[in-house]
This record gives C-alpha cells, sequence and structure tokens, in this order.
C-alpha cells in the first residue's frame, strides 16, 4: 500500500487542481449566462406535448418580452420586469389546450447538470433561470439558454449562431471560452461529467459531516 501512497497523493492533487479550474469556469459561466426551464406536469406523452406548446408559446412572443437583450444585466432585468405576462402567456395557453393546470413562474438560481448544446457544452452547475412549472412540475423538463440567445436560434435543435458565441466570447477569458466550445464535444462532456461526480461527492461529504 504505501508504494502506491505517492500516486495517491498526485491523484488527489490533480483532482483538486482540475476542480478548481472547473469551480472558476462554472462560476464564470453562472455570472454570464441565463436558462429558461419548463417543467412538464408529468410525464404523460400529453403533459410532455403541453410543456412544449407552452414553451413554444414564451418563445413566440421572446421578441415582445426580452427586449434589447444587450448584456445579461439587461436580460435579467427584462426577465423580471416580465414575469406576470411569462405566466399569463403559460396559463392561457394551459387553458386553450383544455387543461386547468396551476402555473408557477419564477426567476433564480437553479441546479443544471452537464449540458450538450450543439456547439458548446455548460458544466453542471446553479445558473439564474426563468422556471415555468407546470401543474405538479413532476415530469420530464426542458431547458435551453436565453442568453446569449440560444433557444431564439431554434427550440428544437439548439446550437448558438456566431452573434450569441460572440457574446458568449466577450464575457468569458479566451481558456473559458476554448473550454466550452470545444470541437471534441464528446471528451469535454466526460471531463464535465468527473467534474460534476467530484461536485456531488463533497456535496455528500458535506451532508454526512452535519450529521
Amino acid at each position: 500500500m504505501k508504494k502506491f501512497m505517492p500516486f495517491i497523493v498526485v491523484g488527489i492533487v490533480a483532482i483538486f487542481f482540475v476542480s478548481t479550474y472547473f469551480d472558476k469556469v462554472e462560476s464564470a459561466l453562472s455570472d454570464n449566462v441565463l436558462r429558461l426551464h419548463v417543467i412538464a406536469n408529468s410525464d404523460l406523452d400529453s403533459d410532455q406535448n403541453l410543456k412544449l406548446k407552452v414553451r413554444d408559446e414564451i418563445l413566440k412572443n421572446a421578441d415582445d418580452i426580452f427586449i434589447d437583450n444587450t448584456d445579461i444585466t439587461k436580460a435579467k432585468e427584462n426577465v423580471r420586469c416580465n414575469l406576470d405576462k411569462i405566466e399569463e402567456i403559460a396559463k392561457n395557453t394551459i387553458k386553450e389546450n383544455g387543461y386547468d393546470y396551476k402555473v408557477k413562474v419564477s426567476f433564480g438560481k437553479s441546479d443544471f447538470p452537464t449540458k450538450v448544446y450543439g456547439n458548446i457544452t455548460l458544466p453542471a452547475g446553479s445558473y439564474e433561470a426563468l422556471k415555468v412549472e407546470i401543474g405538479e412540475a413532476k415530469g420530464k423538463n426542458w431547458w435551453c439558454v436565453m442568453f446569449p440567445p440560444l433557444c431564439f436560434v431554434d427550440a428544437s435543435t439548439p446550437k448558438m449562431d456566431d452573434d450569441a458565441l460572440k457574446i458568449l466570447k466577450d464575457t468569458l477569458s479566451e481558456d473559458e471560452y476554448n473550454l466550452i466550445t470545444n470541437s471534441d464535444n464528446a471528451n469535454i462532456e466526460i471531463k464535465f461529467k468527473i467534474y460534476e461526480m467530484w461536485q456531488n461527492g463533497k456535496q455528500k461529504v458535506k451532508v454526512l459531516l452535519k450529521r
């Protein structure tokens, strides 16, 4: 066991430094990315279809709601100022489709897993998000990036266009930008997944220590 100890120590130190770097990337992205999160009432096909209809109506009205989304501060302000309007859109869509589900619209921090959006990969972490919860909100959820404007390019097959990528590039360091836009998405997704597992492990340790 002793002969392996140096390798174990080196491994732990390496994981620590990699985790610290990814923490920095996640923090920078969390400060500069705004996400949309729509949660269905249940996993029934009818509820999942309704979720997508609510999503489509919100995105269809995006130009009126999210005027002049030139920076993240403005984007967040627009969301806060239009929560009632977004809730009204969701309620009307639900009613028009023959349902009487309640709907809750909120804005704040939400936890997200690692996610690939076409040409970018976002690490797991806590992001500011516009959350739309339909009914019991126990079904599969749908999410995308509202700022930079990924949702509004193509909701079904999201991929950042050049303008959205430029906004992201202007707000991140060169290393951070290159990391999440790495052409080898499979490789970077694996790295982020390992980071996600590391973070989950740290959270479990914290919970155990509190007991």
